[in-house]
C-alpha cells in the first residue's frame, strides 16, 4: 500500500524564523529521491505563471493543438505521463494531478510460443487466451521499468529503513548524526540552543505538491512550506 502521509520532526530556529533541518525516516527520503524519476512535464502545471523560459509554451502547445495533427494517444502520454514508482516507499505522495503512478507489471509467457506479454493483455501474439508461467526480469534491475517486478526493488525503495535521516532546508540529505548536527548549527551560527524548537508535522499529497513546487523555486524549501502551515 502506498504511503499517504509521512511525519517529520522540524528543528526550527525561532530567532531567525527558519527550519534548520528535519529529522526524517525512509518514507520521506524515498519521496525526495523519487522526484528525480518524474518526467519534466510533471512540473509545468505546478508552476503555472511562475514558469520561466519556453517549457510552459511547449506544454500549452500540446494541450491546445488539435488531435488531427497528433498521433493516437500522444497528448495523454505527454500531458499525463505514467510513472512507475515502488509502492510503500513514499510513492503515494507522488500521485500528482497530472501523473499516473502505478506499480511495475509482470511478464508472462505460454507454452505455445516464446513470446512474452504483460498481465494486462493475458494473450500472446498467437492469440492463445491462457498463460502458464510468470517470467522474472533478467539483467540489471531497473526500478522505473514497467516490466520489472521484484520484491527486492519494489519493496525496498531508495534508502535503508533502519536509519534516521537529516534533511536540510534546501533538501540536502545525509544520515542523522551528532557530528552532522553540531556542524550544521555551527554553520548557521546557532549559539543559544534555547532558540531551537522542535515541531512535528505531517506531509500528505497536498504538502508534497507544495514541497515539489518550492523545490524548483527556492533553496529554503522546508521553511517556505512548513512555517506558514505552523502559523495557522
Amino acid at each position: 500500500m502506498a504511503v499517504n502521509k509521512v511525519s517529520l520532526k522540524l528543528v526550527i530556529d525561532t530567532e531567525r524564523r527558519r527550519v534548520v533541518y528535519a529529522e526524517a525516516g525512509k518514507e520521506f527520503v524515498d519521496f525526495l529521491f523519487n522526484i528525480l524519476a518524474l518526467p519534466i512535464g510533471t512540473f509545468v502545471p505546478l508552476l503555472n505563471q511562475e514558469m520561466v523560459g519556453g517549457l510552459g509554451n511547449i506544454y500549452d502547445s500540446i494541450e491546445n493543438i488539435s488531435s488531427v495533427y497528433l498521433k493516437p494517444n500522444v497528448k495523454d502520454s505527454l500531458l499525463t505521463p505514467k510513472v512507475y514508482i515502488s509502492s510503500g516507499t513514499g510513492g503515494g505522495l507522488l500521485e500528482l494531478p497530472n501523473v499516473t503512478s502505478t506499480v511495475p507489471r509482470k511478464l508472462y509467457g505460454t507454452s505455445c510460443c516464446r513470446n512474452l506479454f504483460d498481465d494486462d493483455s493475458k494473450r500472446c501474439s498467437c492469440q492463445k487466451a491462457y498463460y502458464i508461467e510468470e517470467f522474472s526480469h533478467r539483467g540489471k534491475p531497473r526500478v522505473n521499468d514497467p516490466y520489472f517486478y521484484s520484491s527486492d526493488v519494489t519493496g525496498g525503495g531508495c534508502v535503508e529503513e533502519a536509519v534516521m535521516y537529516m534533511v536540510m532546508d534546501d533538501l540536502a540529505v545525509k544520515p542523522l548524526s551528532t557530528v552532522s548536527i553540531i556542524s550544521l548549527l555551527d554553520k548557521f551560527n546557532v549559539k543559544d540552543m534555547g532558540t531551537l524548537e522542535e515541531k512535528m508535522v505531517d506531509l500528505g499529497m497536498d504538502e508534497g505538491v507544495k514541497l515539489l513546487k518550492a523545490s524548483l523555486l527556492s533553496k529554503s524549501v522546508l521553511t517556505d512550506v512548513f512555517l506558514p502551515m505552523l502559523k495557522q
